[in-house]
């Protein structure tokens, strides 16, 4: 009877270490959990950050159109209104409007740009960064 204990001793003490293993894998899983959740809260955060920036850029873009048309038709109907007026007096104002909506257009397509450099994987190199002849 006295090896029947010992050995139950020895099967507890095995279970024993095998839970306190099993707790510090479970420690070190869920730590490395943590850290990865932060590191994705970053990453959205970052997102977030360049979505926003993103839509103010084409807040901005759409008042430069929304202007640039606007000046552009009050010009057409002052010059079609007038009277003695040469064609052409107004082509300085014509090229600003033309100017804001060539940099609203350039606007949104860096917003678009950074909406899609979010949906690209951080590996994955983009499609001007990639050379044909790298050995």
């Amino acid at each position: 009877m006295g090896g029947s204990g010992s050995e139950r001793d020895r099967a507890a003490d095995e279970r024993e270490t095998a839970l306190a293993a099993w707790e510090a894998a479970l420690t070190e899983r869920e730590a490395a959990v943590s850290i990865r959740e932060k590191a994705l809260a970053e990453r959205v955060g970052a997102a977030h950050e360049i979505l926003d920036a993103a839509d103010e850029r084409d807040a901005v873009s759409d008042s430069r159109d929304t202007g640039g048309d606007t000046r552009e038709q009050v010009l057409d109907r002052a010059h079609f209104l007038a009277t003695g007026e040469t064609y052409g007096d107004e082509r300085p104002m014509r090229r600003g409007a033309a100017l804001d909506r060539e940099h609203a257009k350039e606007d949104r397509a860096a917003s678009r740009d950074d909406r899609i450099a979010l949906t690209q994987s951080p590996d994955e190199p983009e499609a001007d960064e990639t050379v044909d002849d790298q050995p």
